[in-house]
């Protein structure tokens, strides 16, 4: 295996995710026709960036009752027992389990636990860099941008043959993560 690629400005560290810098999304399918799109409000995560990249963790928190869709009737929907099951599975979780380079890019390992099942997982991850966020009383800052798609019937989301929803949801993460001191 040959060493990891140097990235320029990198930081070994804690970072705490910086939620109103950052976004959770997603889009599916509806109809086959369009993609419907929705967002989560609220979470937590913490990144680790090792001496080597490749030994950095991730791990993040998100509130399933954050979802916004832009339509409250939908946003209450996707709450209940057919959808997210707030009520019995209020977080969805993810724990990175390793990290490998792919070309100047990175795949991130882990799991992602959703309904009280947990799936393996892998974010297609990029390392937009370092640099200081004046909006977070100039905080030294990292930045990620990453990607990956998920069988939403492997967490039991929705219903079975469902011709209005997709199986497969596309999930989109823009991250900006402070350094802890």
């Amino acid at each position: 295996m040959s060493a990891p690629t140097t990235v320029p400005g990198y930081i070994a560290g804690t970072w705490n995710i910086d939620t109103p810098h950052s976004e959770i999304a997603y889009s599916v399918k509806h109809l086959g026709l369009a993609k419907s799109r929705g967002r989560f409000t609220a979470f937590t995560g913490q990144i680790v960036t090792a001496e080597n990249i490749l030994d950095s963790t991730v791990t993040a928190e998100i509130d399933a009752g954050s979802i916004a869709t832009g339509n409250e009737y939908r946003d209450n929907h996707l709450k209940t027992d057919e959808f997210f099951d707030v009520a019995n599975h209020p977080t969805i979780t993810f724990r990175s389990t390793g990290i490998r380079e792919d070309g100047d890019d990175y795949l991130i390992d882990g799991e992602l636990t959703w309904r009280g099942t947990t799936v393996p997982t892998t974010l297609k991850a990029e390392l937009n860099g370092f640099g200081q966020n004046p909006a977070n009383d100039n905080a030294t800052t990292i930045g990620i941008s990453a990607e990956t798609t998920i069988k939403r019937r492997d967490f039991g989301i929705g219903p079975e043959g469902n011709s209005f929803l997709g199986e497969q949801v596309k999930i989109t993460l823009e991250i900006e993560a402070a350094l802890q001191q």
